[in-house]
C-alpha cells in the first residue's frame, strides 16, 4: 500500500468557490468606479487590452471598447433566454443601436445590458447551473453559467483597469509650457 492520496483528493474546483453574483458586482463596482474617475471627453482615447485578444478586441477607443463589452454582455443574456425557450430557440441578443460617439447613451447602455444579462441569468432554472454549455459565439469550448458570470465580471475589471491606466498616460495634444 502507498501513501499517495486518491487522484481526486488532489482536484480544488476553483469556480465552487467563487459566487458568480459577488464576483459580478466586484467587478462592476471596479468598472463604474473606473467610469466615474473618467472625463467623458476620454471616450476617443485609446484603449488596449491584450486580454482581450480572444474575443478580438484588444485595442479600440473607450467609448467602442465599452460599446463592444456591453454588446457581450446583451449576448449572454440573449444565450441564457435560449436555454429555457422551447426547443432552445427564442431570446436572441437584443441589437440595440447607441451612437457611440456619445458618453452617456454608452453608460446608459453598458448599464441596460449588464441588467438584461443578470435577469437572464437570475431566471434561469436551477439544473442550467449545473450543465456544461456550448456557447454560440465559440462552440469549441464548454462552460458552466457560473463560469460564464465570471468571465464577465473579470472582463469588468480588466476593462476597469484599462480604464483607470488612461488617467496615467497624458492625452494628446499641445503640452503646455
Amino acid at each position: 500500500m502507498t501513501d499517495e492520496p486518491h487522484s481526486s483528493a488532489n482536484t480544488f474546483d476553483l469556480l465552487a468557490q467563487i459566487d458568480p453574483w459577488v464576483a459580478l458586482q466586484d467587478g462592476r463596482r471596479q468598472l463604474l468606479a473606473a467610469l466615474e474617475a473618467c472625463d467623458p471627453r476620454s471616450g476617443a482615447r485609446m484603449l488596449a487590452i491584450p486580454e482581450f485578444a480572444a474575443i478580438g478586441e484588444t485595442t479600440g477607443t473607450l467609448l467602442a471598447m465599452l460599446a463592444a463589452h456591453a454588446a457581450r454582455d446583451r449576448a449572454h443574456a440573449g444565450f441564457f433566454e435560449s436555454l429555457d425557450a422551447p426547443g432552445g430557440i427564442g431570446g436572441a441578443a437584443a441589437t440595440i443601436t447607441i451612437d457611440i460617439a456619445d458618453w452617456d447613451a454608452v453608460r446608459a447602455e453598458i448599464d441596460a445590458a449588464r441588467f438584461a444579462m443578470l435577469e437572464a441569468a437570475g431566471n434561469l432554472r436551477s439544473d442550467r447551473w449545473e450543465e456544461t454549455l456550448r456557447t454560440p459565439w465559440d462552440p469549441d469550448i464548454e462552460d458552466s453559467v457560473t463560469a460564464l458570470l465570471v468571465v464577465r465580471a473579470m472582463a469588468d475589471g480588466m476593462l476597469a483597469d484599462a480604464i483607470l491606466a488612461l488617467s496615467v498616460i497624458p492625452p494628446e495634444g499641445p503640452r503646455a509650457l
